[in-house]
């Protein structure tokens, strides 16, 4: 039965044809920046409802030293468990109040905390570094029937923060990677083993509007209930598209494990459902299976992924 979902469901969304052969190369050294994929048609997990009628106690917020210290300890242990739960919030398992408690600490160095009243919640924690801002999203929906959270949505990106106001993406930073490291693609393959399927979204030329990343590989575990995203620069080398993953940007969406039959039903109610019609099988866009991916990358390296141009659309100027 999951091998007739996942393949009913690749099937109906990615059907491309076959691709030219496609190598696996070191990783370039020349950044120049293009808008990702990942950053069109998002939509945001519903706010808290001001008027709700539950309200839910405060939880007290750490001193701002003391949540940068357990900001840094989450990322580093992901509170002790293993995905599909983040720092201790289990799909499927943990109600609103357990959620809120892990996260309401993070508000003093948080840029949004939605937390105080039942259904779902979000908190931003950012941590600064010099001139780099690790910014973090940990969002939750729970059930209206029994307050249990059935989905988690954790993003994790680099910014340099610019005089002039906004900030620039930031894909080549040891310290993010080193900070976001039990969420890497190495460790993710090591610790779910070969993904169900592997899905990769880029473009075929420059977008001249700005922006930055444009390389975007998803790995599909319906079973275990994750997605995980890894978003990075992309390059044009000569006729091919370049991604390199060291220090990727990470967005997950996290569902209780055991029901790969709801799996993609419960995409198709988020942003995943117009996103996802960016991607295309690994299989059909490289010369590499899923084995062979995950040979390559479930241990850290510096190797690329490169896929043909003519594949993808280019963008209009």
């Amino acid at each position: 039965m999951k091998k007739v979902i996942l393949l009913f469901f690749v099937c109906i969304l990615f059907a491309v044809g076959c691709a030219p052969a496609v190598t696996v190369l070191p990783s370039a050294t020349n950044i120049s920046v293009y808008p990702s994929p990942s950053a069109t048609a998002t939509k945001e997990l519903s706010t808290p409802n001001a008027s709700a009628t539950l309200a839910v106690t405060p939880v007290p917020a750490l001193s701002i030293n003391d949540a940068r210290a357990r900001l840094l300890e989450l990322l580093a242990n992901n509170g002790n468990c293993h995905l599909p739960c983040l720092w201790g919030i289990t799909p499927g398992k943990n109600s609103f109040r357990q959620a809120q408690i892990i996260l309401a600490p993070l508000s003093s160095i948080s840029h949004s905390v939605y937390l105080d009243t039942s259904g779902s919640g979000s908190i931003m924690p950012r941590y600064t570094e010099v001139a780099l801002e690790i910014y973090t999203r940990v969002a939750f929906l729970t059930n209206p029937d029994n307050d249990v959270v059935n989905r988690v949505t954790f993003n994790a990106e680099a910014h340099r923060p610019l005089a002039q106001g906004g900030y620039e993406d930031i894909f080549d930073s040891k310290f993010f990677g080193e900070m976001v490291s039990t969420y890497t693609l190495p460790y993710v393959l090591t610790e779910q083993g070969v993904p169900s399927s592997v899905m990769i979204a880029t473009f075929g030329g420059p977008l001249t509007r700005g922006g930055s990343g444009g390389f975007d590989i998803l790995l599909l575990y319906p079973d275990q209930g994750i997605l995980v995203n890894y978003t990075t620069q992309m390059h044009l080398i000569g006729t091919n598209v370049r991604g390199c993953f060291v220090n990727a940007y990470v967005e997950m969406e996290l569902y209780p494990s055991g029901q790969d039959d709801s799996f993609f039903v419960l995409l198709q109610q988020t942003d995943w459902s117009i996103k996802l019609n960016y991607y295309k099988p690994l299989e059909k866009v490289t010369t590499m299976s899923l084995d062979e991916f995950y040979q390559i990358f479930h241990e850290p390296t510096d190797q690329c992924i490169e896929t043909p141009a003519n594949l993808w659309v280019i963008p209009e100027p």
